[in-house]
């Protein structure tokens, strides 16, 4: 070989090496500007998101949203053999009806979030005015629905106004302590807050909806309670309570409720009839056990359980996820009801206060209710668990009252900036 053919070659061999080279680093430039590109998109989408929720209380923001797809995966699975053997099969009929209503009441609580609570203080009245309005509407109008009448449509879209009516409750009470503070020590100022509270439960009762106004009661009283009302007052609607429950139980054997608190009492004494659904309901979180059957195996739900989807979720995610399950989603509540009264206690005025404490009983007594009546602890009745039963008008009502919690969250923290 000549001298002139190796050089040759000793040159193509580090052309090409050259080349190589040059070629590696083309793509570590174009990899490190994608990186770059990509990077600043997410800094840029953070900035965005942090001036949409920015100074609100983070955490129940993502417990809210925790809890919220949660109960849309939930309601798929629970209302899965339902929607495929119905006459028009739609296997994600309730998941994209539920992820509707989730992303809507997102949209809601962001808006609400954005308003500052003290404007309520010039509309509480007509608020509550409303409420009573559209309760009386339901009362005159709707048709009848598994034996009760709670839903109406407006624009179209069918809302239970007593789901609002807790949140109507909230604002006004608040409001209403706040304008004159001595009304919580007087019997004029008491006598508008018990006038409220009496028609709304009568109302509501008349549905009949005993949970939704037991819940609205509850979140008066505490209210008033945090007010400095005397507990002597409470001896008068105690005794109230007790009284009702023993004219249900002695003058009103053949009616509803009767046979309500009856069957809550051994709901295995007529499993066929009116104790049917608490007793699938234990049977399905007997079924479950501690690890559960796994996501989607639910027995119950398979025609079982009536509408599983709705108040009786619970009975579904035990029967699925088990004791265990449970238990996690009880501390999730648990979490969020802890941040939602200390954005109460950290409220820079006492209308902050009383807002956030009332959305936080509103929430706990609402979780305690509906695992009182899946577990039979208490007569069976229907109430949503809270961000994860079927329906828009419950998704709407915990999302507004989430909203205002992060107002009176972000006022807080805008004052100490």
């Amino acid at each position: 070989m000549h001298k002139g053919d190796a050089e040759v070659k000793k040159l193509s061999r580090a052309e090409k090496a050259e080349r190589r080279r040059a070629i590696r680093n083309d793509r570590r430039g174009k990899n490190k500007k994608q990186k770059t590109s990509v990077t600043q998109e997410a800094k840029s989408f953070g900035r965005g998101l942090g001036r949409v929720i920015g100074g609100y209380d983070f955490g129940v923001v993502v417990l809210v949203m925790l809890l919220s797809l949660f109960g849309v995966a939930m309601v798929f699975s629970a209302g899965y053999y339902q929607t495929i053997n119905s006459p028009t099969p739609n296997p994600t009929y309730y998941l994209v009806r539920q992820l509707i209503w989730v992303s809507s009441g997102f949209l809601i609580m962001l808006i609400v979030a954005n308003i500052d609570y003290h404007r309520y203080m010039k509309v509480s009245g007509a608020i509550m005015a409303l409420s009573v309005a559209l309760l009386v509407v339901v009362i005159l109008t709707s048709s009848t629905v598994g034996g009760a009448q709670r839903g109406i449509y407006i624009v179209g879209v069918g809302v239970t106004p007593s789901e609002f009516s807790k949140i109507a409750m909230i604002l006004f009470t608040s409001c209403y302590l706040i304008k004159d503070p001595s009304n919580i020590r007087t019997a004029k100022g008491l006598a508008v807050l018990i006038a409220v509270m009496a028609v709304h439960f009568f109302l509501i009762v008349e549905q009949p909806n005993l949970s939704t106004a037991i819940v609205i009661v509850a979140i008066m009283i505490a209210l008033m309670l945090v007010a400095g009302l005397n507990l002597a007052f409470l001896i008068l609607p105690l005794a109230a309570g007790v009284a009702g429950y023993f004219y249900i139980m002695t003058a009103k054997t053949p009616e509803h409720w009767y046979n309500r608190i009856s069957s809550f009492m051994d709901p295995f004494a007529d499993r066929q009839g009116t104790g049917y659904q608490v007793t699938q309901g234990l049977i399905a979180l007997g079924n479950g056990g501690i690890k559960g059957l796994g996501f989607g195996r639910s027995v119950a739900k398979n025609l079982y359980l009536p509408e599983p989807q709705n108040d009786f979720i619970l009975a579904v995610i035990g029967e699925e996820l088990g004791y265990i399950g449970i238990v996690v989603l009880m501390l999730v509540y648990i979490v969020l009801l802890f941040r939602i009264f200390m954005v109460a206690l950290r409220a820079k005025d006492r209308l902050g206060f009383y807002i956030a404490t009332g959305v936080g009983v509103m929430l706990g007594l609402q979780v305690i209710i509906n695992v009182a009546v899946v577990t039979s602890s208490m007569p069976a009745t229907g109430i949503t668990l809270p961000f994860i039963s079927y329906g828009g008008t419950s998704i709407w009502s915990f999302m507004i009252a989430t909203g205002l919690v992060l107002n009176v969250s972000k006022k807080r923290r805008s004052e100490l900036q």
